[in-house]
């Protein structure tokens, strides 16, 4: 594993609405996230476009005030995941939190059923820094 992904806090919070409860459920880990029901056998753990995750990592903890901060998501075309035409979306409705950043899983064509790979970007003028998220599978 390469520092920038020991670098990634604890932290990665699923939140998820409930539809039948109206109750927020909440999943927290490191890049190697622990199975929740409904994640995908490889234990990925599983997001629909429209839920918010946080992530927190050592460039978030260490940027300054007004850095820029961006979450990709790169389709990683898991074996049986089909072309999508694109390669990367960016995550919106992005949250600036203390030491992470909360964005909301984009509603891209055809995303559905595809694993996606998540990165941070903070840019600032320290310059510019990168943390490898993990992996979600978008259902």
């Amino acid at each position: 594993m390469t520092k920038q992904r020991l670098a990634v806090a604890a932290l990665i919070l699923l939140s998820t609405a409930s539809a039948k409860a109206g109750e927020e459920s909440t999943m927290a880990g490191s890049p190697a996230v622990q199975p929740q029901a409904g994640t995908a056998a490889q234990g990925i753990p599983q997001v629909s476009p429209g839920d918010q995750i946080a992530i927190a990592c050592n460039p978030l903890q260490t940027r300054e005030a007004g850095s820029d901060v961006r979450v990709v998501l790169t389709v990683s075309a898991a074996p049986g995941e089909a072309d999508l035409g694109y390669k990367k979306v960016l995550a919106t409705d992005a949250q600036l939190l203390k030491d992470a950043v909360r964005v909301r899983i984009p509603k891209a064509p055809d995303l559905d059923d595809h694993t996606v790979d998540l990165d941070v970007y903070v840019v600032d003028n320290k310059g510019s820094r990168h943390c490898e998220a993990g992996q979600m599978k978008v259902s």
